[in-house]
């Protein structure tokens, strides 16, 4: 049904085959959000040391009794990208026209899940792979429960209206801070960069750090969204701190012209959960990690 080989260069056709299989893909996965991957940067780091490339195809077969075989074609790519020493983070895609039929379990069953090997995974080297399904996607658990796989991390994506409501309207106006400020504020956990970064401050000194990516992403049920990239709080906050900085943030989105506010958490963190909960946010998707090898 498929064959597979681990590639370091591709043809002209094969490259062109690639590309129009993940454009597709991406297309066609935009909406529920799966895990995609970039042909640009495939053709970057073919052959690179810290990447490796399993091209999948699926072999001819018959698609109705009253019509000739269908040919060879690519089905897939699996890409591995160590992160250090043997552990790589793994993506993979598949074929919008070839899923369902059953080509990731019989990768699965053929390649084999043991990372022990003393030649890794696959013959890779990698000990340790680690692998996001990004959305609610169908087939992960199912595959996970299969072949054993661990489920070692869970992100939810919350989403809510950033108003005008009871809770918007009564929200704290929070102010603009410049990253080079953070070393300043030692009390609070680190915020990645990115985004406007906003703080909430109380009784004279910055209780919370809300960095708001204001670049729309589209909800069906709340239209155009920003998105809460990262917040941070003293670590002693109780939920009402937390709560007060979230519907700022929803309330600087509202001001920048933005329907809806998504924030991505970790499911384990339940005091920002709980403060998420009880201030309008609700579950929009679940990204589950996985892993072969390694402490899980």
């Amino acid at each position: 049904m498929i064959k597979y080989e681990w590639r370091d260069h591709l043809s002209p056709d094969e490259s062109a085959e690639l590309a129009a299989l993940l454009a597709r893909s991406s297309t066609v996965d935009a909406e529920p959000e799966y895990s995609t991957i970039d042909f640009a940067e495939v053709a970057a780091t073919l052959g690179q040391r810290d990447t490796r490339h399993l091209l999948i195809w699926m072999l001819p077969h018959s698609v109705a009794l009253d019509r000739r075989d269908e040919g060879e074609r690519i089905a897939g790519l699996l890409r591995l990208v160590c992160t250090a020493g043997d552990v790589a983070e793994a993506t993979l895609v598949i074929d919008p026209e070839l899923r369902s039929i059953g080509i990731v379990t019989l990768l699965l069953e053929q390649l084999g899940v043991d990372a022990t090997q003393p030649t890794g995974w696959a013959g890779t080297g990698v000990h340790t792979v680690t692998a996001w399904a990004r959305g609610n996607h169908p087939a992960t658990a199912r595959i996970s429960d299969r072949f054993l796989i661990p489920r070692t991390h869970r992100t939810w994506k919350l989403i809510r209206s950033t108003g005008p409501d009871e809770i918007t309207t009564a929200a704290p106006v929070l102010e603009p801070i410049e990253y080079d400020a953070l070393a300043d504020i030692g009390c609070l956990k680190p915020v990645a960069s990115g985004g406007q970064l906003l703080a909430l401050r109380e009784s004279g000194r910055v209780v919370g750090l809300a960095s708001l990516d204001v670049e729309a992403i589209y909800s069906p049920e709340f239209g155009a969204c920003g998105t809460i990239s990262c917040v941070a709080y003293a670590r002693h906050a109780d939920t009402g701190p937390i709560r007060r900085l979230l519907v700022g943030a929803a309330a600087a989105a509202y001001d920048a012209g933005l329907e809806g506010v998504a924030i991505h958490i970790d499911s384990h963190d339940a005091g920002l959960v709980n403060a998420c909960r009880l201030t309008g946010f609700q579950h929009d998707r679940t990204d589950t990690r996985y892993q072969l090898g390694g402490d899980s």
